[in-house]
């Protein structure tokens, strides 16, 4: 036997006091009586009876002492095991989005919770229960749980999310369990199809689904055009695909629509036209209903946008014109250009992004992006590099006249980022400065150990772009490889706020900090706002839970309004064919059919017997004091 609450077993220290007390009280008791025969002649019946008197002195303490003993263990709850009585249990309930499925008169989640909660009323008495449950991520909402109805309780209150679910990864979770008691007994509770060791709850049930994907727009002769793909994952039917619009401040209008024949399981395309239009966003939607309407839908929005690329190139050159023009047309932006001198007179304000050809001043302008190139005159205060002198190649003539520098090859993000799309033609650049530059910068292009085309945060931490060679100096401006690396520095200065604006649920979206960013505030679709911590990265990841559509508010300096961009989350192409599953199994083998069970039904008992000692006690004080 033991206790829940072994501290009420404290409690019992009060037996030593009650006797205590009895000893040490008075036992004489003052009577007035009549002095007649009567009275002496009762005297002579009671001191016959005076043995029986004794016993009867010590009742109340050995009803005192019963009532301490009994209330003691009420508080303890006491609990006896009973070997090869019972069951540990544990269940795996998978809360993937394919269990938001309707299924008759509930979902599939709701009747796996069913499913479970009549396996714990089934059970055998003095059985536990734990629960793991997977959905966005593992987690394990109660363990070794023995009340029946508390555990059911907490069943109630779980639902499924909207992503996938990894069941492989929550089985691997539940070896440790197994391998640390060997006689539990296990319950995969899922609508996957799954080859298992352990006992399977399947709760799908053959419904309908369909479901929208490789979905998309372009613009051609006859107008906007819609088209993607439709799939019915149950059976042959002919479903309707609708396009509606929602254009700036207005309400959403259906523009088109289309009737597919789809094959069951098989992948239909479909196109639907409509006149050219403007939009903030594109819904495409199945009109039939199913079980799971969430991935009947789709919204595109616009490619988000953080500000307006706005340019002043400061130009000490004869190239400018060149790199004015590579800006505005591979970078998309509007380019103004002044000269050094006009720019010290009167220094311009309002710009996302200064390019400093040829020449630097001694302090640079603060949030907004900079391009140092061939910044020999200085480095300016703040940019976080050094001039370092000059590199010119060994001979006048002969290969040995310029210097080949290579493209980086490294594999992080943002390496990638700036070096997506070139062909890596060969460079040959006539002489270089060479830089100190700070361990945050990428390096893009370098010659030896030396960096000519690096990328990183200056010390005002904006983002700072540095060419240690003059274009003219170089064949780099007549490479094909030169307007698209233009165009990644440009997105990599003016980086969009987010990268894409539809993700699968369970993604992580990247929400990046743009120039002159204040706070950043994602809004879920159910209102739910969290504000980024965007003071120690230049990216912020933020995970998608939720279906629909999250909003990005960006609130930037010397702006009035916030910039607001939008993005979708989908249901996960493999939630909507709701398939998977595969071979998966506990290993090892069990070794005792039971496990040891308890019995905790004592708590009604010990409440019973302590009132029926309180109620016989207070009756005996109460006759005792009638007789006197």
């Amino acid at each position: 036997m033991s206790f829940y609450y072994p501290l009420g077993l404290l409690g019992l220290l009060g037996i030593p006091i009650i006797i205590l007390i009895y000893i040490i009280k008075s036992k004489y008791t003052e009577q007035t009586v009549a002095s007649t025969y009567l009275w002496e002649l009762s005297e002579k019946f009671l001191k016959k009876r005076k043995k029986i008197s004794r016993l009867t002195g010590i009742v109340s303490l050995i009803l005192q002492l019963l009532v301490v003993l009994t209330a003691s263990l009420l508080i303890a709850h006491p609990v006896f095991f009973v070997p090869d009585s019972a069951n540990d249990i544990y269940f795996i309930l998978d809360g993937s989005a394919s269990m938001n499925m309707q299924s008759g008169e509930s979902t599939r989640f709701e009747k796996a919770q069913k499913e479970i909660n009549s396996v714990i009323d089934n059970s055998l008495g003095g059985s536990t229960y734990t629960l793991i449950f997977v959905n966005d991520a593992l987690s394990v909402p109660f363990e070794g749980i023995t009340d029946r109805e508390q555990a059911k309780a907490n069943v109630k209150s779980l639902s499924a999310g909207w992503g996938a679910a990894d069941c492989v990864s929550a089985i691997n979770f539940a070896q440790a369990y197994f391998e640390a008691n060997s006689s539990a007994v296990f319950y995969l509770v899922t609508d996957k199809n799954y080859d298992t060791n352990m006992e399977l709850i399947d709760v799908s049930n053959g419904e309908n689904n369909y479901a929208l994907y490789e979905y998309g727009y372009k613009y051609n002769e006859d107008g906007l055009c819609g088209t993607g793909k439709v799939v019915a994952y149950r059976r042959d039917v002919t479903l309707t695909v609708e396009m509606l619009v929602t254009a700036d401040g207005g309400e959403e209008v259906k523009v088109a629509q289309t009737s597919v024949s789809a094959t069951a399981g098989v992948p239909a395309d479909f196109e639907v036209q409509a006149e050219d239009l403007s939009f903030t966003s594109l819904k495409f939607r199945i009109s039939d209903g199913d079980a799971l309407e969430e991935d009947n839908t789709v919204v595109l929005y616009d490619e988000a946008k953080s500000q307006d690329r706005k340019v002043l190139l400061i130009d000490n050159t004869d190239d400018g014109a060149y790199l004015r023009n590579a800006i505005a047309s591979s970078g998309k932006a509007e380019v103004d250009v002044v000269s050094p001198q006009k720019y010290l007179e009167t220094p311009a304000i309002g710009y996302g992004m200064y390019v400093f050809n040829g020449y630097t001043p001694a302090k640079l302008p603060k949030n907004a992006a900079i391009w140092l190139i061939n910044a020999v005159d200085g480095s300016g205060e703040d940019s976080g590099i050094s001039y370092r002198g000059t590199q010119v190649p060994r001979d006048e003539t002969g290969p040995n006249s310029y210097f080949v520098p290579q493209y980086s090859t490294g594999s992080s993000t943002q390496e990638k980022q700036l070096t997506n799309g070139l062909v890596r033609r060969e460079v040959a650049v006539r002489q270089y400065a060479r830089y100190g530059v700070p361990r945050n910068f990428i390096s893009v292009m370098s010659v030896g150990g030396d960096s000519i085309i690096s990328a990183g945060y200056n010390e005002n931490n904006d983002r700072e772009v540095v060419f240690a060679f003059e274009i003219g100096d170089s064949n780099l401006g007549m490479l094909d490889d030169f307007l698209i690396l233009v165009r990644n520095l440009m997105n990599y200065s003016f980086p969009s706020v987010i990268d894409s604006t539809v993700y699968d649920c369970g993604d992580i979206m990247n929400v990046n900090v743009v120039p002159g960013c204040q706070n950043i505030v994602v809004t879920s679709p159910s209102g739910k706002s969290t504000t980024l911590d965007t003071a120690d990265s230049s990216v912020c990841e933020f995970n998608l839970t939720e279906t629909g559509t999250y909003s990005i508010s960006v609130k930037l300096e010397n702006s009035r309004d916030d910039t607001v961009v939008y993005a979708y989350s989908c249901v996960p192409e493999s939630e909507s064919r709701s398939e998977g599953g595969g071979a998966v199994n506990l290993s090892g083998e069990r070794t005792y059919e039971f496990s040891d069970g308890f019995y905790d039904k004592l708590l009604a008992f010990f409440i019973i017997i302590t009132l029926l000692l309180l109620a016989d006690w207070g009756v005996y004080c109460y006759e005792q004091y009638q007789l006197r």
